[in-house]
């Protein structure tokens, strides 16, 4: 207790000295801390982004196989096209017109990877229904010839029928829907359809608000929808209308005619009645799978490179990219931030190291006398320990007080420095030979939803945590450390004859 005593007390009478080590270690240690604040912060957010993004994938027909297809299709003339089209049975009309598709096997059989958690099927399809207007193609229909039609690439329709034309969608799940799940879209009404009704094959259906208004429909009205590929008597399928959502993106797109309205005219089904529907039983459009991490890709691009690719037919598409364009900057910053705090805690090591070697070299005297006079070198240790704690606390203290300030500011600027803050405006193309290469994912909101104009600023969300604590007792506990070993090396070699005999 004698020795806490003269250390508290010798901090006290050399307050000069004392609060110029202060100063110079505050400057390096908030720096430090804050440069820790910023690593904690930027690696919980990329293990927060792992959770949601870079974990999910697609298997469908690759846009390389789409394309060579649509050239070999050019290169046949009419009559070769139209020869080959009346020699096809039914099940090779099915097979032809799935050119595009995914067999549904393929599609079951990938979602037992080892890494998969979930996984749905979605077909899309263009089905026209009886007695219902789509109000977003009607008013075209009115004034396109159907040349024109043709031309901008819907084929086999008219004018009489364009205005009955919606666009179904169909999974195992409603509620698992992209445009539900991510928020584009919310049942206001009903309820949706369930995995029963998808084993089941029940004939259900979701509307649009909007849609439902224009055409007088409600929960538990009945639609009828035109089977594709049924023959001359049109075969057609009822619908028993069980929910009514809302779009939340209202803004119309009209830059061509396959923009479709974000605000309505899209129908979700049941898996089994859409591809009932739509004439392709046994095919979808794609497989979506969501995994457990997105460190798990490679190993899903080498499981489909090995069972399903079938060359260039098929591809194994992720949202890699994506995890990759929002992490990147997050982990420059984490770094940046690392190579910061090791040179600041450097630089307090050396400070406290050299400070107290000037300080003992100056005490030379004081050392030897307490010596002589029958203080042990523990004692004098001791003392000395004390007053190197107590400089080392006030600056820990000090220099978290500004590193709560200052860090958050200082991680977004190393964040804005690592990323380029432009804003990305994405046009909607045509389903053309452009919309190939630039397909989306399904994940992003279904087939026909716009990419909305969007300025994203990145920011770095600071949370102090008791991790910041115990790195903080840390630091004060290994600064305290080295500030120590100077006077305790000094301390053991001092002969308190020799210092008494040089006055």
């Amino acid at each position: 207790m004698r020795a806490i005593r003269r250390g508290f007390k010798s901090f006290r009478r050399h307050p000069l000295s004392n609060l110029t080590v202060v100063l110079l270690l505050f400057v390096c240690l908030a720096f430090s801390l804050s440069m820790l604040v910023v690593k904690l912060a930027a690696d919980d957010q990329v293990a927060s982004i792992k959770r949601s993004v870079g974990n999910y994938g697609e298997l469908r027909v690759s846009s390389d196989y789409i394309l060579e297809v649509f050239e070999e299709e050019l290169n046949k003339g009419a009559a070769q096209r139209n020869r080959e089209a009346r020699s096809r049975n039914e099940e090779e009309e099915i097979e032809y017109r799935a050119r595009f598709h995914l067999p549904e096997e393929l599609a079951d059989a990938f979602s037992r990877q080892d890494h998969i958690l979930t996984y749905d099927k979605v077909i899309n399809a263009g089905i026209i229904v009886r007695g219902v207007v789509n109000s977003e193609l009607a008013p075209l229909a009115q004034y396109a010839t159907d040349q024109e039609l043709a031309r901008r690439g819907i084929e086999g329709l008219n004018r009489q029928t364009l205005g009955n034309l919606f666009v179904f969608e169909g999974n195992t799940n409603g509620a698992s829907a992209s445009d539900f799940l991510n928020g584009n879209k919310e049942l206001i009404e009903g309820s949706f359809y369930t995995y029963v009704d998808y084993l089941e094959k029940n004939p259900v259906v979701l509307v649009e608000k909007n849609m439902a208004e224009e055409n007088e429909l409600s929960v538990g009205d009945r639609i009828e929808a035109v089977v594709v590929g049924g023959g001359r008597g049109e075969n057609t399928m009822e619908l028993e209308i069980i929910g009514i959502y809302e779009t939340q993106q209202a803004e119309r797109r009209r830059e061509s005619i396959l923009d479709y309205n974000p605000a309505g005219n899209k129908l979700f089904a049941p898996l089994p009645i859409v591809q009932e529907l739509s004439g392709m039983p046994g095919y979808v459009e794609l497989g979506s799978y969501y995994f457990d991490s997105v460190e798990s890709t490679e190993a899903l691009q080498e499981a489909f490179g090995r069972e399903i690719a079938q060359g260039n037919r098929y591809e194994f598409v992720t949202d890699d990219a994506d995890y990759r364009k929002i992490s990147e900057p997050l982990q420059k910053v984490g770094k940046t931030s690392t190579i910061g705090l090791a040179g600041a805690l450097g630089a307090c090591a050396l400070i406290i190291i050299l400070a107290m070697a000037i300080i003992i070299w100056g005490r030379t005297r004081e050392l030897g006398v307490l010596k002589a006079i029958g203080a042990t070198d523990r004692q004098v240790v001791g003392q000395y320990a004390v007053e190197v704690i107590c400089i080392c606390l006030v600056s820990v203290v000090l220099a978290t007080g500004a590193a709560v300030l200052i860090s958050e500011g200082l991680g977004n600027w190393l964040l804005s420095e690592s990323t380029e803050k432009n804003v990305e405006v994405v046009e909607k193309k045509a389903y053309t030979g452009d919309y190939l290469s630039d397909r989306k994912l399904y994940k992003e909101g279904g087939l026909y939803t716009p990419v909305m104009k969007k300025e994203e600023t990145v920011n770095l969300n600071v949370i102090y945590q008791g991790d910041l604590l115990v790195y903080g007792i840390l630091i004060l506990v290994g600064i305290s450390l080295l500030g120590m070993a100077v006077p305790v090396i000094w301390i053991t070699r001092l002969r308190p004859a020799r210092v008494l005999s040089i006055e």
